[in-house]
């Protein structure tokens, strides 16, 4: 099947940057690859780690989903909060929501802070990332400075995702509750770009200064697990259609037809 990713493959040439990625089956057997064990900037896929093990502990009676906590101070980028002055407090499940769906960086800080980052990384070392990194909140520039940057491989975040198809984040409900939280992402322009409107992805997507990033499942026969990331881009825009690509053929390797991609992404002899 590795045969599917031949336009990702062939689009690698000349992106305007550097890039990992990842494609496996529902079994793990690699169909694509591409420097996978390489850290880049994780950007809002840290997300990901974070609402897992969230979700995990609450499975174990650790931590109560319904617990309201202030949302505080509002931070710039991604997301809706900072935008709702009249709200007070929220939910940790729908900080987990907001974190995920419209990536919201105020949301997020909430849950980094009440849940610990030492926690989120235990709980991926637990799941067999030990590679992979929450080092600091959402838009905490002096911690950047420091050195201390969010980081994941391309190959981990493909095992984290299995890990929610197998139903291995603390039981199926757990693993079937942040399933539907990745299934409403609301970021069409990466992975998703060049999929129609009905596909069937869960995912979520990431971006930086010279970051575009984006993992997912592909729904098919057989579903598709699907991991890209991207760092010094001088070209963001060159970024996100080379993810569109890798969802693209993610998607045919799912059994999917699809529509032919753009004129100008198809490479001539």
């Amino acid at each position: 099947m590795s045969e599917f990713f031949a336009a990702a493959r062939d689009a690698l040439r000349s992106l305007p940057g550097e890039a990992s990625a990842f494609a496996c089956d529902l079994d793990g057997r690699e169909l694509f690859c591409e420097r996978a064990d390489e850290l880049f900037p994780a950007a809002s896929v840290i997300k990901l780690p974070l609402v897992m093990a969230l979700y995990a502990d609450a499975a174990r009676g650790h931590i109560d989903l319904e617990e309201r906590l202030p949302v505080g101070d509002r931070i710039d980028g991604s997301g809706v909060l900072r935008h709702l002055r009249d709200v007070e407090t929220s939910s940790l499940r729908d900080l987990a929501m907001l974190a995920i769906i419209v990536s919201d960086n105020t949301a997020t800080n909430r849950l980094i802070e009440r849940f610990g980052i030492a926690r989120v990384n235990e709980r991926m070392r637990e799941w067999g990332c030990p590679h992979s990194l929450l080092a600091r909140a959402m838009f905490d520039f002096e911690a950047a400075k420091r050195g201390h940057e969010n980081v994941m491989t391309a190959r981990e975040t493909a095992a984290l995702l299995l890990r929610l198809m197998r139903g291995e984040c603390e039981g199926r409900a757990a693993s079937d509750a942040v399933l539907a939280l990745l299934a409403q992402c609301q970021d069409r322009s990466m992975l998703r770009r060049y999929l129609p409107h009905g596909a069937k992805v869960a995912h979520k997507t990431g971006t930086l200064d010279e970051s575009r990033n984006d993992a997912g499942i592909i729904t098919g026969e057989p579903t598709i697990v699907v991991a890209g990331f991207t760092r010094r881009l001088r070209d963001t825009e060159a970024a996100v259609s080379w993810l569109g690509v890798l969802g693209w053929c993610a998607y045919r390797a799912a059994g999917h037809e699809g529509a032919p991609l753009p004129p100008e992404l198809v490479r001539t002899a």
